[in-house]
């Protein structure tokens, strides 16, 4: 019997460096009762990228406040970018792994990943410092670097 669901999530998360965060995130659909790898990979990036554009419509909701200090308005102006870069990467991954097209998938959870560390440095370098978008931006990395993974276990 092939192995699915959640045990097959523990086993594609071991190389995680959050094991637990990967497993939970994989079996957070219901469809990853009964998924093989290439399902869980599909769901891997879908959370990342739900998470993303999360991240983005939090971000804009932010720079909408009024008398934000100047620092943190540059960093949110930059992460703002940052995501709506990596929502795009994440929809294109996602296009990519459903056409088992592995080394594509490769290049753009790296870019997508890279976006996300452009706004880590934003939000470590600046006084302006958000405390939920440090979070948001740290899970985020987590999922792509767990998509990362799984899609290296996927391809051939």
């Amino acid at each position: 019997m092939k192995m699915t669901g959640k045990a097959l999530a523990e086993k594609l998360c071991e190389k995680s460096e959050d094991k637990a965060f990967c497993v939970s995130s994989l079996t957070s659909r219901h469809e990853a009762e009964t998924a093989t790898a290439p399902k869980l990979g599909v769901i891997a990036l879908s959370v990342a990228s739900t998470n993303a554009s999360d991240t983005s419509l939090y971000i804009k909701s932010k720079l909408k406040q009024k008398n934000l200090e100047p620092a943190l308005e540059d960093t949110l102006d930059d992460c703002s970018k940052n995501y709506l870069d990596a929502v795009a990467q994440l929809d294109d991954s996602l296009a990519a792994l459903l056409a088992n097209a592995y080394i594509d998938v490769d290049i753009w959870l790296n870019t997508a990943i890279s976006d996300g560390e452009a706004c880590e440095d934003a939000l470590s370098e600046r006084a302006g410092n958000d405390a939920e978008l440090a979070r948001r931006n740290t899970n985020f990395l987590k999922l792509c670097k767990d998509a990362l993974l799984i899609n290296t276990i996927l391809t051939p």
